[in-house]
């Protein structure tokens, strides 16, 4: 697994004092398992620094910003300006994958020059691939103790999805998933003109995708990431990383506690001699 791809937090950015540094270029509004990581990759490879959800696992304090984000678009908060969007994604070109792809209007009236890419997945294939991966892996039992005993790095991050997907599929995704998903394609194709518009499938390759963003095709096969396979093996990652995180604090907390009973034992005994030299 690359750098760019790594799922271990590599900064500590609070994105609210940041502000846009570069022009946004590209917004990816399919929704998460129809290709948004093999998406992200070659968009990276295109010479775009993009967004996707494995940033908030590198930057995890992005998570507490999407939250409040996606706190004011499905239970009545605040709703983000432009001003928020650049702190958030002011670092980017591009954005791909959930949480960003759920902001349909809001991204498309924050940035009306990006080009708009939808990636296309068959609605049922869609259904069981997201049942047995993200749905499962976020409302896990797992999930919520990973949640208890690192919450500011995983916690956070959990909650924030459950918020979302709560909000995307009405918070029944057995019965309401697939609804969603033909409800937030028939937006985006509303939402945005059909001239800047490119629906499009990884499996196409790089000639469509490179057309409608007018960049030279590159030589190197088109990324295929993001299988089964992978996914399994990134959230195997995020759980030993979790836990690793919870095991340094226990040592330290132990250490800690040893290091006090070590002073308050020498304490005591410096107390007794002093006692005794005064009887």
């Amino acid at each position: 697994m690359s750098k760019v791809e790594s799922v271990e937090v590599q900064s500590n950015i609070d994105r609210r004092t940041c502000s846009r540094i570069k022009p946004m270029q590209v917004l990816v509004l399919g929704l998460c398992r129809t290709g948004t990581l093999s998406t992200w990759v070659a968009l990276q490879q295109l010479g775009y620094e993009t967004y996707h959800m494995t940033s908030i696992l590198q930057n995890p304090k992005d998570a507490y910003m999407w939250h409040d984000a996606l706190r004011a678009k499905y239970q009545g908060g605040k709703p983000f300006t432009r001003k928020e969007w650049d702190q958030l994604l002011g670092h980017v070109e591009a954005v791909t994958d959930f949480p960003a792809a759920v902001f349909v209007e809001e991204l498309t009236q924050a940035y009306p020059d990006a080009k708009v890419v939808l990636t296309l997945r068959d609605v049922d294939a869609w259904y069981t691939s997201m049942q047995h991966t993200i749905m499962k892996q976020t409302y896990s039992t797992l999930a919520t103790v990973m949640g208890w005993i690192d919450p500011e790095l995983f916690g956070e991050g959990n909650q924030m999805c459950r918020t979302g997907f709560d909000g995307l599929f009405d918070g029944d995704f057995e019965n309401n998933g697939k609804k969603a998903f033909n409800e937030h394609y028939d937006l985006v194709r509303r939402v945005v003109p059909a001239d800047n518009l490119l629906e499009w499938k990884p499996q196409d390759g790089w000639e469509p995708l490179c057309k409608f963003l007018g960049k030279p095709v590159p030589t190197s096969p088109f990324p295929k990431a993001n299988d089964k396979e992978v996914f399994q093996k990134k959230s195997s990652t995020v759980v030993r990383s979790t836990m690793l995180r919870f095991a340094r604090k226990l040592t330290m907390y132990s250490a800690g506690f040893a290091t006090l009973g070590i002073l308050a034992t020498y304490g005591f005994r410096a107390y007794a001699r002093y006692q005794s030299l005064r009887s």
